[in-house]
């Protein structure tokens, strides 16, 4: 069976003297025409009970008749003795080519050199025996595959990560293999090896098939990687998730869009560096390859052959067209560096994120970090921590040094740290030779010298460890990591400590809190705790568990978590929109979160505070996958100057409203000395002086401020900037709230390449002004509004949700009317919502 590529199986039929069974498992295991990786290989079959051949101490000649460059044994030892103790290295057979001029060589076979026992079951251990310990110069009968990248069984996603399928990892436990290949270079390649004998010298030889090779090639290659670059004629469409490449007589990584070449524009906004583009929908890709010269490559589109190549030629001429398919090879050259980014001002290693790719566009991530996060797939609740991917880039989270291979020649760097440095985008050059490289960011402003930090509201599945880290890389002061529940999945249990944790330098704390969430009435953001809350989650899927009952409310949770000192915030406001009216009547609120700025959310946010609710506002990035960088949406809380800096003092500031939310821009809102969360006591009719900066490393085009709902003021550049200010008198004739915004340019506003496209904006929290002796705002239209909310939660528990335990129940509240308790919050607010109206209505009325 000659394949006409440098490979002719040798036919043993006439030696096969002992059956499939005496393998473990034999039944398995494939016979006939094999190809194993990518080389011929003619074994046995059944026929007369004869599918190997088992050779013991008496000498097997097998006719040979030919003359070859390389010959690749397929054989094992039927003992497993190694595993006895029998020694490494000792002498187990005697292989001889005897060569058509009566020369001939002899073949020592090596206990683990050139063989080793043929695999078993080991049924009686939990770990394989054979696991670690194949023949040092031989490889196993089974090739490495790639498993299926976008799909396979749920109990393999955590295996998908590794990219390739281990067999031998499997439980239950299956035998991989049954014989090893052992190559053997032809001591006298021109002269015709008329036979080869075999004879053991201990335990038996088990002998599958026998092939020769006429190529001067090792038949398992020793060459390292390389990348391939494909570029697709338009016909053949565009780069996605159903393209790959095979290699028959090598290994190849699944194919991936190339990044963005150097000067390529970046496409959309924002065109900023280190804060991701979008994937190009173009034909450029690349694939890493290692392989011997006889390789033969093939492109897919799911079942279907688009092109194909030779490697050899490939290698040869750098450079392959087919009108369909270009296939090129680049320098191959690279060397191991070191980067350190420091601070411009400092001069020290700052945590940062970084992205390196070639002037192709192929991604050289620093060692132990992802070029690309879960092979581009969605990553929630997959593999999160340490990196972030925004649209196209992926980008590695250092603590301002890192190390790992890079491309010689052109490479482009990225680097950025959160909103206040200025991002970096270069092109070094890497020659042979070099080991360091150095970088350096530079801070554009400090706002933690004037009192304002930045926290992350909203954040899970990351560790303790993984938020510090990526919280320093983003220059995020404060993360809150959140437990929760999705069903009878449970995250981050094992983080909760009831106490901050706090990077070595005293800069970034992390405290796990709890997102305690119903899927009707609400999720509620728990900071702070010392002791849990539970249950985390109430009232059936897709919070808590399927068919699950409502055991509490979001009010319930605020008051423990008050108790404890805690502070609480309704997440993602203001859905899901049943319980908040409930708890801003009955003031459980300390904040309201944003996560993503949209005309629905704030147009509620603005109902509540026209209704005369002091409603601090803030942000977080409700992360949940590697899409999305912690701090991408943040809360800058002042903290006075007398007040020491730490977990709780930030709290305090949230609960005390001074707080603007920010996607980017920085922004400060002075009301004649006053800053957000504060009160003014002005005459009605008085006029405020109102001072806004905005400062932003991503481009902006307007800056406004609001008056009870109305833009009053603004400021509007026909080209977009980085920075921005705007001064006005803004009259007041009634208590009024005062606050600032702005947005990044486009009548859409200019979005982030995370997972969500969330806008470019800021805003702060309101200024309030009071023209009386009490601030006093009331809208009737709001309080109706929030007493439909309370009927129709009251609705929901009475007459759909699951509230009926069968059997006798001792709920963890300990009332005996458990209805009642479910109702207390709800009648508390209606009953103060129509106090007020009450109250109001006189001057309702006049």
């Amino acid at each position: 069976m000659r394949d006409g590529r440098g490979y002719d199986p040798v036919d043993l039929s006439g030696v096969f003297n002992a059956p499939r069974s005496v393998l473990d498992d034999g039944a398995s295991y494939p016979l006939g025409s094999r190809t194993l990786y990518g080389i011929p290989f003619l074994f046995g079959d059944e026929r007369g009970d004869r599918a190997l051949l088992r050779v013991e101490s008496a000498t097997v000649t097998v006719p040979v008749e030919r003359s070859f460059e390389w010959m690749v044994i397929a054989h094992a030892l039927e003992s497993p003795d190694l595993f006895d103790g029998q020694s490494v290295g000792d002498v187990r057979a005697q292989y001889t080519l005897v060569y058509e001029d009566g020369h001939t060589e002899q073949l020592p076979i090596r206990q683990r050199f050139e063989i080793g026992p043929t695999p078993r079951l080991w049924s009686d251990r939990a770990i394989p025996l054979d696991w670690g310990q194949t023949p040092f110069l031989a490889v196993p009968d089974a090739q490495h595959q790639l498993m299926p990248r976008t799909h396979g069984r749920y109990d393999a996603a955590g295996a998908r990560f590794v990219d390739i399928d281990d067999p031998q990892a499997r439980s239950p436990y299956v035998l991989p293999y049954r014989f090893y290949l052992w190559p053997c270079r032809n001591p006298r390649p021109g002269v015709p090896v008329r036979a080869l004998e075999f004879r053991s010298l201990g335990p038996a030889v088990l002998v599958g098939a026998v092939t020769t090779s006429e190529l001067d090639e090792d038949p398992f290659g020793r060459t390292v990687w390389r990348d391939v670059l494909i570029d697709l004629a338009p016909q053949a469409g565009p780069v996605t998730e159903d393209l790959s490449v095979s290699v028959d007589r090598g290994s190849a990584t699944y194919l991936y869009r190339r990044a963005g070449e150097a000067g390529d524009g970046w496409g959309a906004p924002p065109a900023v560096a280190g804060w991701g583009a979008p994937p190009q929908e173009d034909g450029r890709a690349y694939v890493r390859v290692a392989a011997t010269p006889s390789a033969r490559l093939t492109l897919k589109r799911g079942p279907s052959e688009i092109g194909a190549c030779d490697w050899g030629a490939l290698l040869a001429a750098g450079h392959l067209d087919d009108g369909t398919v270009t296939w090129r090879v680049p320098d191959a050259g690279r060397a191991w560096v070191r980067t350190v980014v420091r601070d411009a001002a400092t001069g020290e290693p700052v945590p940062c994120r970084v992205h390196f790719r070639s002037a192709d566009g192929v991604p050289y991530p620093p060692h132990g970090h992802h070029g690309h996060i879960n092979s581009d797939g969605n990553t929630w609740n997959l593999d999160i921590g340490g990196d972030v991917r925004l649209g196209a880039t992926t980008y590695s989270y250092i603590d301002g040094t890192c190390e790992g291979w890079l491309p010689l020649g052109e490479v482009t760097v990225e680097a950025a740290r959160g909103f206040e440095y200025e991002p970096l985008r270069t092109t070094v050059t890497i020659r042979p030779g070099q080991a360091e490289l150095e970088l350096t960011l530079t801070r554009l402003t400090d706002l933690a010298a004037t009192g304002w930090y930045s926290g992350d509201t909203h954040v899970h599945f990351v560790s303790t460890l993984g938020a510090e880290l990526e919280a320093r890389g983003e220059d995020v002061r404060v993360t809150n990591l959140l437990l929760s529940q999705w069903g009878h999945l449970f995250t981050n249990t094992e983080e909760f400590t009831g106490h901050p944790h706090t990077s070595a330098d005293g800069h970034t704390h992390v405290f796990a809190g709890q997102e305690n969430r119903s899927g009707m009435l609400g999720h509620i953001n728990l900071l702070g705790l010392r002791r849990p809350v539970m249950p985390w989650c109430t009232g059936g899927a897709e919070e808590s568990e399927l068919g699950g009952g409502l055991e509490t409310t979001l009010s319930h949770w605020a008051d423990e978590c008050h108790e404890q000192g805690g502070t609480v915030v309704l997440a993602h406001f203001p859905v899901p929109n049943g319980e908040a009216a409930a708890l801003l009547a009955t003031g459980r609120l300390d904040a309201v979160e944003m996560i993503a700025y949209d005309p629905y959310n704030i147009q509620e946010y603005y109902r509540y505070l026209d209704a005369g609710y002091r409603v601090t506002l803030v942000g977080g990035t409700d992360k949940m996958s590697s899409e999305v960088p912690i701090g991408l949406i943040r809360t800058y809380a002042h903290v006075p100057p007398e007040e020491e800096m730490d977990y709780w003092a930030w709290c305090r500031a949230v609960r005390e409203g001074a707080t603007f939310v920010t996607s980017g821009p920085l922004l400060s809102l002075d009301i004649e000395g006053h800053r957000p969360g504060q009160e003014i006591q002005a005459p009605a009719g008085a006029s405020l002086d109102v001072t806004v900066r905005a400062e932003s490393i991503f481009p902006i085009d307007r800056v406004e401020i609001v008056v009870n709902g109305r833009v009053v003021a603004e400021h509007r550049t026909p080209r977009p900037e980085r920075t921005l200010e705007l001064a006005a008198s803004v009259p007041v004739g009634e208590d009024s709230w005062i606050a600032a915004r702005c947005y990044g340019p486009g009548a859409g506003v200019a979005r982030h390449h995370d997972v969500w496209a969330r806008p470019i904006m800021a805003h702060t929290s309101p200024v309030y002004v009071r023209t009386g002796a009490v601030y006093e705002r009331f809208d009737a239209r709001t309080v109706e509004h929030m007493l439909n909310l309370v009927e129709g939660s009251l609705a929901y528990i009475d007459e759909r949700s699951r509230r009926l335990w069968p059997g006798q129940v001792c709920h963890r509240h300990g009332q005996e009317d458990h209805l009642a308790f479910l109702r207390a919050p709800f009648l508390e607010a209606r009953d103060l919502l129509e106090r007020r109206r009450t109250a109001a209505a006189p001057s309702v009325r006049s």
